[in-house]
């Protein structure tokens, strides 16, 4: 920046504005004293000095209207010595001339420094004592004695003297002044420097919140948001953190932090006290002071020396999800500017972490589809390894058997023809049943009650399990067609467990409504087994099946319950909502990568609305 700035143009103007009545006023004195001593043709001897001083003020009107700043002052003193000895010449009327010389320096002393009034003082001076040595010898009365010219001279070097002093006093006053505009200058384009860097600064953390999909990445870009915000140039002044709810428990925790110790981020609070639960209640950025009389934030290490506290609610909607929790070494280190761009990048940081939740829950849902087509594949190749490949392998047996009999025993060929004929229909029956369990089409065109009816008859003529299927009235319009493959698929799996391990007479399949609830039943009279031996590290043994009907239930918004003793059967329950609950009394799961976080529960139910 530049370390001086241009005067304002008004003063050289006051100046030319100036000498004009000047100029006019004494050739107007000068025409009366002549016309009274009875000078003949008085304007004769006027013209002159008229156009000479006309042309000066013409001079020092272009240099103004060029802004030739260099020439401006040169200008005015050359332009009134011209016009002080035109009328020293051509009017020599000694206090004529001394009042118009005082005039023109008095003038001058508006623009011209220190230095160039004393030039401009000894040359006006120099032409007066010129114009009283020619008034004294002129024929037409001199206006002035010569004894009184000395005073006179004395008086002008006075006035000289007083002149110089006051330009040299402006000429400090206006360097004053300009210095104090350049620093305000200065310190008004630092400030905005400093502003436009915390705006280009803050557009880059937005950029990074509302563009990024990572739940870290973004906490910290809003915590890094803030300390850009509230001006701090040190990071280490600062205190902060992201507390968000977990689930639908009480309490707030620690999901990002600066300075917190690890303590500090093992920390829960309730959120209803103190400014956290004031900036939760009032939906607003709560200011404090007395951090140590806080209820809530006396239970973190980092806010025992903070001395000024800011607190804004994390919301989406009508919702508060959390708080942004900041803490400085200083009292009174926030003020409403902040308080309300934080607020702001509070609102877009909700926003993106619920983005950020919403992917990752796509991701699980990606990844969880990919698991069950494998668990899909790894059960087709183990029914098909256990029944029809072992099938056509003791068929490809027989026949190499009956091609040896052919020679040594015909009679017994027949026999063992119907024994290969009778393999090869129940490799047939197995195959079709696993082809129906793949894909029932009864199950697309007539419900599932028509495909339970038909599992059981399956089951029946395939692996000889009876099965009894007990259904209430219209079960297929209690469902839609999404959800009735679910619970198809559920059924099957628990009736295909009972098959290989109860070792059960019978089968019982019942499903009915009560209430508002869709209750499905499989029960057996087998051997039964402790649930709670079995469930212990269930996820370490090589079947996976309890899983599979536990998230298949979970889709459906239901419940899932085992009961069994050993030697007492076993009976599978599943309890199915007929209608969604709530969104506020969804209930999350507690395995498998499901959200535990509010914040995240809410975007798993917008999540299931849009599937």
């Amino acid at each position: 920046m530049k370390d001086h700035i241009t005067l304002p143009a008004w003063r050289e103007w006051a100046v030319f504005g100036l000498k004009w009545p000047i100029l006019l006023l004494f050739a107007a004195a000068v025409y009366v004293v002549r016309l009274n001593n009875g000078v003949a043709a008085p304007l004769n001897s006027l013209l002159i000095p008229l156009i000479i001083g006309s042309a000066a003020n013409a001079l020092l009107a272009a240099v103004l209207l060029l802004r030739i700043n260099a020439a401006v002052a040169p200008a005015i003193i050359l332009g009134d010595l011209a016009t002080l000895g035109a009328f020293t010449v051509f009017a020599p009327y000694p206090l004529l001339i001394v009042g118009m010389a005082s005039a023109l320096l008095f003038t001058g002393m508006l623009r011209l420094s220190a230095f160039a009034t004393a030039l401009h003082a000894a040359g006006l001076v120099l032409i007066v004592v010129v114009a009283a040595l020619l008034g004294q010898g002129a024929t037409d009365q001199s206006l002035m004695t010569a004894g009184e010219f000395p005073l006179i001279l004395l008086s002008l070097i006075a006035l000289v003297i007083v002149a110089i002093a006051g330009s040299f006093t402006l000429e400090r006053q206006i360097s004053a002044q300009q210095k104090h505009i350049i620093a305000l200058s200065k310190g008004e384009t630092e400030e905005l420097n400093q502003m436009r860097e915390r705006s280009r600064a803050i557009y880059e953390l937005a950029t990074t919140i509302s563009s990024t999909l990572n739940y870290e990445r973004i906490l910290n870009a809003v915590l890094e948001a803030g300390h850009v915000a509230l001006k701090l140039g040190d990071e280490g002044a600062l205190t902060a953190a992201v507390l968000l709810f977990r689930g639908n428990e009480q309490g707030l925790y620690v999901a990002a932090s600066r300075r917190f110790t690890r303590n500090d981020e093992k920390v829960i609070v309730p959120g209803t006290k103190g400014i956290i639960g004031e900036a939760l209640r009032e939906a607003t950025p709560i200011f404090a002071n007395n951090i140590s009389e806080d209820p809530e934030l006396q239970y973190f290490t980092a806010f025992q020396f903070v001395r000024s506290a800011l607190c804004v609610p994390l919301r989406a909607g009508y919702d508060n999800y959390g708080v942004l929790l900041y803490g400085s070494d200083e009292e009174n280190a926030f003020d409403e500017e902040q308080g309300e761009l934080l607020s702001a990048i509070g609102s877009q940081a909700t926003i993106a972490m619920q983005n950020a939740v919403l992917y990752n829950s796509l991701l699980l849902e990606k990844q969880r589809i990919v698991e069950v087509e494998e668990d899909a594949r790894k059960k087709l190749a183990r029914d098909l390894h256990d029944g029809p490949t072992q099938t056509v392998s003791a068929i490809a047996m027989r026949i190499n058997y009956i091609s040896r009999l052919l020679e040594r025993d015909p009679a017994q060929v027949p026999s063992e023809l119907r024994r290969v004929e009778e393999l090869a229909r129940n490799t047939v029956k197995e195959i079709r049943h696993m082809l129906f369990l793949l894909r029932p089409l009864v199950l697309e065109t007539q419900g599932i009650g028509a495909a339970l009816q038909q599992l059981g008859e399956k089951m029946l003529e395939t692996h000889n399990q009876k099965v009894a299927v007990r259904l209430g009235r219209d079960v297929e319009g209690l469902l839609d067609a999404h959800k009735q493959g679910v619970l198809f698929y559920i059924v099957e799996e628990a009736v295909n467990n009972a098959r290989k391990h109860a070792k059960a007479d019978l089968i019982t399949v019942t499903m009915g409504r009560k209430d508002q609830m869709l209750i499905c039943q499989i029960k057996d009279n087998g051997v039964g087994f402790d649930p709670q031996a079995v469930n212990t590290n269930y996820e370490k043994r090589g079947s996976l099946g309890m899983v599979n009907m536990r998230e298949r239930v979970a889709l459906l918004e239901g419940t899932f319950r085992i009961d069994s003793a050993p030697g007492k059967g076993t009976t599978v329950t599943i309890y199915i909502p007929l209608k969604s609950k709530p969104a506020h009394q969804v209930e999350p799961a507690n395995s498998n990568g499901k959200p535990s976080t509010k914040l995240a529960m809410a975007v798993t139910e917008r999540y299931d609305v849009m599937r």
